[in-house]
């Protein structure tokens, strides 16, 4: 027979955020928050700017600040 402790379940009440619980109980970590994952999401996001001048980059950049494109510093 299985026993179910009190945090074991996953259903939770409206408004409550599952990663928090997930986090407590399973030790989850969140991609977004993992270096490995940064990193990989940085080096591709600065591929377009290997190749453009001094010049390119900072149009680059200004065409990003334009459209409201946030970057991983």
């Amino acid at each position: 027979m299985v026993t179910i402790k009190k945090n074991d379940y996953i259903y939770t009440p409206v408004g409550t955020c599952v990663t928090e619980r997930w986090k407590i109980i399973h030790g989850w970590q969140a991609p977004s928050e993992l270096k490995e994952y940064q990193d990989k999401f940085k080096y591709y996001q600065e591929l377009p700017m290997r190749k453009l001048d001094d010049l390119g980059k900072q149009e680059y950049e200004a065409l990003l600040k334009k459209n409201k494109v946030v970057r991983v510093r």
